[in-house]
């Protein structure tokens, strides 16, 4: 088999975390980036990802070889963001690669839990709404049939509420067919739409206005945000460029808006300090913190401490979201199957009452 020598595509923030514990093990031990790659890619070769993971190892071994250094060697080979690799060109240029990677794997590391906490945080809400409308829908075309059948015994028929169910019953069971294609089709959009670029952007302009999860959409953009500065300036980055190469890391367009507002404050001249207090990004109590990182040097700190809070912050609203959604959907189904119970149970009742 040929092997592949195109571009990989950009690793995920997990396996990223995982890229750069390596990396940093491998500059800790003092040994050359091409001796570390052949270690990576003889270790890749059992793992869930091997042939990728081993040839792309191979290639980054290769341009090591050739006397590329570790960013044009990474630029060469894909995978790693070009967020990650201008930090790392800034890591060769002042002596830090080491400490660099350490700061690229905590703020992945970081990135990779949000997201797994706010997927968790769908997946049940979500099943909870299938069960819901699976539960809806026997009722309207099973359990409806059954009572029609013995109101029509008694020489009465179902009118009002019990008429209108029964009627909808009646139209999702003669559209079953239609409604299947059309739920298909739709499952099939969202899963194309998930995996190209302007779908991406569709589902993330969604998730910034919606109103449940408007509040998220900033604080997880400002905890990205405060986590790649805590990196930044670890890394020994000047603010002017770290607010560069901050600004599309985040989602939200607000968040993003003033960044950049900051960020040309401080190339007219005004301190880090002042422009992010004016643009009153962070809570007065995460900008207490942040002040006296600014005032003892201790920035890089002070941001990282910053980003943590904002994340158990986000993490306890997104518990509590999902707290409120779970009562909120059995409620729904309760009001559901009463309505329809008592839309024929009542009837029947006076019914047999007049028997």
């Amino acid at each position: 088999m040929a092997e592949n020598t195109s571009k990989r595509k950009e690793l995920s923030a997990a396996d990223l975390s995982l890229f750069f514990t390596n990396l940093e093990l491998i500059y800790h031990s003092g040994l050359t980036p091409a001796e570390g790659f052949d270690i990576l890619r003889q270790s890749s070769q059992s793992g869930p990802k091997g042939e990728a993971d081993s040839s792309w190892f191979k290639r980054l071994y290769d341009f090591s070889v050739q006397g590329m250094t570790l960013t044009e060697s990474l630029k060469s080979a894909g995978g790693i963001p070009s967020y990650a690799i201008s930090l790392l060109q800034i890591g060769e240029q002042t002596g830090k690669v080491e400490d660099t990677c350490a700061g690229l794997r905590d703020y992945y590391q970081k990135r990779d839990e949000l997201s797994q906490s706010l997927r968790s945080a769908l997946v049940y809400p979500l099943i909870m709404v299938f069960m819901v409308l699976v539960v809806v829908v026997i009722l309207l075309t099973q359990a409806m049939p059954v009572f029609d059948q013995v109101f029509s015994q008694l020489g009465l028929e179902l009118t009002g509420v019990a008429g209108t169910l029964l009627m909808i019953g009646q139209v999702l069971r003669s559209s079953a067919l239609y409604i299947t294609v059309a739920l298909v089709a739709i499952i099939v959009v969202v899963l194309v739409l998930r995996i190209t670029a302007p779908g991406k952007r569709l589902f993330a302009k969604l998730y910034e206005v919606a109103p449940v999860t408007r509040l998220i959409s900033f604080e997880t953009s400002l905890q990205r945000f405060a986590l790649a500065m805590a990196t930044m300036s670890r890394s020994g980055v000047e603010a002017d460029a770290s607010l560069g190469l901050a600004a599309p890391l985040v989602d939200n367009s607000e968040v993003s808006k003033r960044i950049q507002e900051i960020h040309r404050k401080v190339e007219k001249g005004s301190s880090l300090q002042s422009a992010v207090e004016e643009s009153e990004l962070f809570s007065p109590d995460e900008m207490s913190v942040l002040t006296v990182g600014f005032r003892t040097g201790s920035d890089a700190r002070a941001f990282e401490q910053v980003g943590e809070s904002i994340s158990r912050t986000t993490e306890r609203k997104i518990g509590r979201l999902v707290g409120t959604l779970e009562p909120a959907m059995v409620a729904f189904m309760c009001i559901i199957v009463g309505a329809v119970l008592l839309s024929v149970m009542l009837p029947l009742l006076g019914v047999l009452g007049n028997i």
